[in-house]
């Protein structure tokens, strides 16, 4: 299941943003073998996850009411 059907398809808001966050920490180890620039994508599409779960609403609210950041591509070295 890619992380768009698990976002949406998540209880709530939070545990779609924790979902997320959760399937892109590979993306941020030194030898994950992405290129420099995918790696900067990918940091700044979990800065904008992290925006999102900072709403104090996170738990009341549905994955759908928020808009979610689009997964870059992988890009290897």
């Amino acid at each position: 299941m890619g992380i768009a059907q698990i976002i949406q398809s998540a209880p709530n808001a939070l545990l779609a943003a924790q979902h997320a966050l959760e399937k892109t920490d590979w993306t941020q180890l030194k030898n994950c073998g992405l290129t420099d620039d995918c790696i900067a994508e990918f940091v700044t599409y979990r800065a904008a996850i992290l925006v999102i779960r900072k709403q104090s609403d996170l738990l009341s609210k549905r994955p759908s009411e928020f808009t979610w950041p689009d997964l870059p591509d992988e890009v290897w070295k």
